[in-house]
Formats: structure tokens, sequence, C-alpha cells
């Protein structure tokens, strides 16, 4: 499982006595599900080090003295005000926090906490008031030209406007306009430029001031790598963008080695999350909102989606079509390889199995996930559309035994998700009705006999179980001859006037008996049966 190379390829690669794991994200705007992957990655590799009996901390960062960089969705015009200012700095909207970057910070650990992810959580905008970052501010000033050459060289890029220093601009607090020109070892001489970036407009004005405590912030590349050093960090992954030859963990990392004198973390370079084949963006509020996706997955299943692919292999979620029903089938199938419910028949089979089991220990929420009985979830959402069928009942006898409250739990969900699933994105095939009178549809012959003979069958006895019933529905069609898809297809058509539908057994079962056998009758009307030996 990649989870276990990566932990393996660490510990082989590091002599590191403990480890932090970093990961950090800038609030500019409601983040997006591209975001999770990083959370979810970082503490999956920070529990693979914690089974290996290693000394592991997992911090998650907000970079919140960044400059609030496009306006937020729904934002009057009066917020253009706040362009160029740090988020820390920008209020919050409605005032339901101490500021916009808090917000969209707060927000964003609620969901990756409920996909059970518990790192320590820092804001940088309190590391720089605090001085934490003082020492590297005065190094990135006093070495500010090896700084802009490591980005040059690494970057290929020629623009000399890339100042290691962003100062907080003491007229009208910007920090994205700000332009150091001088250092005197003390203070720095600044300008705040109208035209130094698009999206904000400087004040123009000049001064002098102290860097330190708050009064300036390192430009991110800078920063990355000076944070690395300051809160030790040993492993931290990022998005594929940023490791592109000559991007920005190339050359955070030769800053780190050449001037911080610190060794660069552990990289893990991973895949993006596509929602319908749209890549996200958190400043231009483009995509599926972290957020929303714990709304449509359960958090074990959300978490499922992000560990069970290779860190290097792109994700497409579409919440549309079977997506969902198949993801259920997967983690189910995972976690029956975590419970030694299946059997390996070959060597590769059996490292396919662990896979799995390791796959589904981390997508689970608790370290020791509680063994259950899972019912199919698609066989779940049919079922509720049936008005007389007792679903709990339904599971009972296909486990063979009382449900336990852990099995009564984890059904309950299922039915939740499946009624969220069938009033939103379920496609039709999943959803159905039946019709108060026989559909005009084409049967041939061989289904109207088959309908013939079942409505016999159905009318010999008073009352039959949705099990029984599907076991005599196939005994009958091999009887007669006839394929699957023509028999119940047959059903289907008769009773909801389409080809497919729920399990027939169960289904016919949950509908009043004599409707089922006027309607099969009425269905087989004119042809002449001939016996079923």
């Amino acid at each position: 499982m990649w989870v276990d190379v990566i932990v393996e390829d660490i510990l082989r690669t590091r002599t590191d006595d403990a480890h932090i794991v970093n990961d950090a994200k800038s609030p500019s705007g409601p983040i997006h599900v591209g975001s999770l992957r990083g959370v979810i990655l970082h503490d999956c590799v920070t529990r693979g080090l914690q089974e290996k009996g290693q000394r592991v901390r997992f911090l998650y960062g907000f970079d919140d003295y960044d400059p609030l960089d496009a306006l937020p969705a729904g934002a009057s015009e009066e917020w253009r005000r706040y362009l160029g200012v740090p988020l820390s700095e920008v209020p919050a909207q409605g005032g339901a926090a101490a500021s916009f970057g808090r917000q969209i910070g707060d927000a964003f650990v609620v969901v990756f906490t409920r996909l059970g992810a518990h790192p320590d959580i820092y804001w940088t905008s309190e590391m720089y008031k605090s001085g934490r970052f003082n020492d590297a501010i005065r190094l990135a000033l006093d070495r500010a030209e090896e700084l802009m050459h490591i980005d040059r060289e690494i970057s290929g890029s020629k623009k000399a406007e890339r100042h290691p220093i962003q100062v907080v601009c003491e007229h009208c607090g910007r920090i994205g306009t700000t332009v150091v020109t001088a250092w005197d070892g003390n203070e720095v001489s600044y300008e705040c430029r109208p035209d130094k970036v698009e999206w904000a407009q400087g004040c123009g004005y000049r001064g002098k001031r102290s860097p330190f405590d708050g009064g300036s912030k390192l430009q991110y590349v800078v920063e990355w790598a000076a944070k690395w050093k300051i809160l030790g960090v040993t492993v931290e992954g990022a998005g594929k963008d940023h490791m592109t030859k000559g991007g920005s963990h190339d050359r955070a990392r030769a800053m780190v080695q050449r001037i911080f004198a610190y060794p660069a973390p552990y990289p893990i370079p991973y895949e993006f999350i596509l929602v319908g084949g749209k890549k996200m963006s958190t400043s231009r509020g483009v995509g599926m909102l972290a957020s929303e996706l714990v709304e449509i997955l359960r958090p074990e299943l959300a978490r499922f989606l992000l560990v069970r692919p290779h860190y290097r292999q792109q994700i497409n979620f579409d919440p549309g079509g079977e997506t969902i029903p198949q993801l259920y089938d997967e983690y189910d199938r995972a976690a029956a390889a975590h419970f030694g419910d299946l059997q390996a028949k070959t060597p590769a089979e059996a490292d396919l199995l662990q896979d799995h089991a390791r796959t589904f220990s981390y997508a689970s929420l608790e370290r020791e996930p509680a063994r259950c009985f899972r019912m199919r979830f698609a066989k779940v959402a049919y079922l509720m559309q049936m008005a007389t069928v007792d679903v709990y009942r339904e599971a009972e006898r296909e486990k063979g035994a009382p449900l336990t409250d852990t099995d009564r739990a984890e059904l309950r969900q299922r039915t939740e998700d499946a009624r969220r699933w069938l009033q939103t994105y379920a496609p039709e095939s999943y959803r159905f009705q039946v019709q108060p009178r026989l559909p005009a549809v084409p049967l041939d012959d061989s289904q109207r006999a088959f309908l013939g003979h079942l409505a016999e069958l159905i009318h010999s006895r008073p009352a039959w179980s949705g099990e029984e019933l599907h076991e005599a529905i196939h005994t009958l069609k091999t009887q007669l001859g006839i394929a699957a898809a023509a028999a119940f297809g047959a059903i289907y058509l008769a009773f909801l006037g389409k080809a497919s539908g729920p399990q027939a057994g169960w289904f016919l079962a949950a509908l009043d008996r004599d409707f089922v056998v006027a309607r099969l009758r009425e269905a087989a009307q004119g042809v002449r049966r001939s016996g079923v030996h």
C-alpha cells in the first residue's frame, strides 16, 4: 500500500530521531476539496510512522499573513479596500470570527476533523507577530541578493522584483503592494506602489520601519523554506504544480539548504483532485468545496476516496451516475479484507487483499474500526423504495443472525446515505415507481410464458420472503430456458415500465400478493403455457 511504501522510504533515507509532518494552506477563500488530499495524505503518513514506533507530530498551518488577492464570493465593492491586506487583518464576513483568514481556516478544520485528521494547528500571523520569524527575516534581509539569485537560478526567471521580504505599509495596512528599497540592519525602507500588482492598488506611501514582530513577512517561497527550519519539519508533501522542475519546491529546497542551513524535508508530490474533470481553485472559487464533499459522502467514505488511489494518481470525482454505489462496494471489499473475510487463491491475490486491508485501515476514522455487517449500498437503496419492506429485517435475514448495535448503526448510516443519494445523484435506473396499470411495453412469447408461470408460482403460496422468491424466480427461468436478462426484464417491464429495477424477489415479495398475481396474469394474457418439468 502506498502509505507503507512512503513510510519505509522515510525510515530508510532519514536519520531523524523524531518526525514533524507538516502541511499548510493559504486561507484566501473557501477551501476546495483538492486541499483535503494533502491533509489526509499527511495524516496517513503520520499514522504509518507511529505504527513503526516513531515519535511524530503532525502540524497543519494556515498562512494567514498572506495578502487577500481576490474579492471573496458575494463580497461588496467596499471589500476592495482590503485587497493586499494580510488575511489575518481582513474582517470576517458576517463578523463570525476574529478575521477572514481565521473564518476560512476554522471552517476547514471542522471538515478535516470529521475525516479523522487531528493535526496541531498554527497560524503564520501569530508566528510573525510573536517574533518566531525574526531570525529568518534578518537572515533573508542580510542575504537578499543570494536569495534572489537562487530564485532566478532555479526558476530561470529574470524577474527582479522577487525581494524576499514584503513589508506591512504603515499608512494603508497592505502587504501585497510594498517593495523594500533598503535595509540598514535595523529598519527597512519601503514603497507602497500603486502598480506593483494587478489585483490591488498601493497607496504610494514611502517610509521606514522595523521588519520584525509582524512588521513584514517573507515572500512565500522563502517563507516555505524558513518554516521548515523554524518548525523542524522532516516530512512535507505538496501538489504536483509545486513540484515541477524549477518550481516553488525546487526553489525552497535550495534556499533552505544554502541559506538556512537545514536539510529539506522528505518530499511527497501528489496529484490533483478533479471534480467532473475540472481542477479546483480556492481564490477563484472554482470547484467543489471541502465542506460539500462531507455532505455528499459520509466521513469514512470520503476518506476512503482520498486514500484508495495511489498518491501520484489523479482523482476525478463525479458524484453522479454509479460513482457512490461503486465506491461503497470497494469500501466494503476493503473492509472484508481487513477483517479476514476474504480468502486469496494465489500469491498475487494475497498481495491485493493485503493492499485492500491496509487501505481500509488508513481510511478508518478510528485506529481500531469495529467489525459489523454491511448490507450492499445498492440493495439498501432499492429496498428503501419499497414501502412495505423493513430494511432492518431484510438485513437480519441476509446476515442470518440478529443485528448488533454496531450493525444497526452501520445500516442506519447507509439508509441515510441512500436516501440522500436517491434524492440527488442517483441515475434513473436506480429510481423506480410501480405503475398503477400495465405499461404498454413489448414482451415476446417466451417472456409472457415466463410471467404466466411466475403468476401461478406466487399464487401457490400465501406468503413469500424476498430471498425465497428470488431463488424461485431463478429456478423457474432455468427450467423454462429463458435468459436472465429476458426473464428479469419482463418482470420490470410489467411493473415499472422499464427493463431494469431492484432485486426481483424482494421487490415482488414487498408488493400485495393479489396485485402481483393479477398483473403477471394480465401481462401473460393470450399465451398458452406449457408444463414445467
